[in-house]
């Protein structure tokens, strides 16, 4: 057994109760309610099982805000779960727990646009190549000035006075990109290579990230947008489209996609993107909203279930803060 007697000037806490799993980072402490020492690290990043969304077989809608504030708007639901097929009007908040159902909105949709926050959003396009954009005000949806270009499964970010809708399906595939202030759609520089279904997102209007998508099959490019000019960069690892994107220009993240069903998760630096955890149900055609440290996925398909889609969520967190026991032998 070591011994550590010639040990000298460190003293460890003595507390009652373990401090917060990101306080103690790096700290050795003794709990003297359980008798333990105890040790604070700090993992990489990982996903865990959030709340379900409350409707079931929901595919192609869309997130925004933050993954405690999140606001769920449009999507499909296909034959093996609603007959007929279904366009939905649907709208949900979640709170980091709970989805609560709340206005719906005018126009149902899927593979729609949607940017902004919990309390006030920007809804446009859809299936059916729409132009209709609404606006939220965190309690009910307005009509507000249509897109130039009607198409669905664009990239999107932003907020709901600096947005930006990349690309897309009208229903052939275009390049077409527009800006939205708060009030109208203006016709901005085409991306580079037109695709549909990428992971896009970005903090505004001037500056966007957009990866993957469908070229057809499936592309690995990454593109990055300054506000007046679309750069390529490096490219993803894995090629795919219908995948859940988040974070901004410099620090964004993508998960699952298609085709086939993908769990693959990457991370973005600014320059390189790096595979880090998968996600725990394969999926494609997901929603998605957050940051780096903290994102959400949700809905999709590619779930093992009869319909093949999933209400399942997910949390992505990193870095994953940890309280271990220390056990000596």
């Amino acid at each position: 057994m070591a011994t550590y007697k010639g040990i000298q000037g460190y003293s460890v806490q003595n507390l009652a109760t373990d401090p917060t799993a990101s306080e103690a980072v790096g700290q050795l402490f003794y709990n003297s309610t359980t008798g333990k020492f105890k040790l604070g690290t700090e993992g990489a990043g990982a996903w865990s099982s959030a709340t379900s969304f409350t409707r079931v077989g929901t595919t192609d809608g869309k997130f925004c805000g933050t993954s405690t504030a999140t606001l769920f708007a449009g999507g499909y639901a296909p034959a093996a779960v609603h007959s007929p097929p279904l366009s939905m009007d649907y709208t949900e908040k979640y709170d980091g727990t709970t989805w609560t159902e709340v206005a719906d909105l005018n126009t149902a949709r899927y593979g729609c646009f949607l940017a902004g926050t919990q309390a006030a959003a920007v809804n446009a396009g859809g299936n059916n190549d729409q132009v209709i954009s609404e606006t939220w005000d965190g309690t009910s949806w307005t009509e507000t000035n249509n897109l130039n270009t009607g198409r669905h499964n664009m990239g999107i970010a932003g907020t709901q006075t600096s947005g930006i809708a990349i690309s897309g399906l009208t229903p052939t595939i275009t390049g077409v990109c527009e800006t939205y202030d708060g009030t109208s759609w203006t016709n901005g520089t085409n991306i580079n290579t037109a695709r549909y279904s990428g992971g896009g997102s970005g903090a505004s209007s001037t500056s966007a990230i957009y990866v993957g998508g469908g070229t057809p099959p499936a592309s690995a490019l990454s593109e990055t947008w300054n506000g007046s000019t679309w750069t390529e960069g490096n490219n993803i690892n894995t090629a795919r489209r219908s995948c859940g994107g988040f974070g901004i220009v410099t620090s964004a993240l993508i998960s699952g996609g298609a085709p086939g069903s993908k769990s693959v998760t990457e991370k973005y630096d600014g320059t390189s993107w790096t595979e880090v955890a998968d996600m725990a149900t394969a999926r494609y055609s997901v929603a998605a909203c957050g940051t780096v440290t903290s994102g959400l996925i949700g809905g999709g398909n590619g779930s093992p279930t009869p319909s093949g889609l999933t209400q399942e969520c997910e949390e992505w967190s990193d870095p994953v803060y940890t309280i271990k026991t220390v056990t000596v032998s």
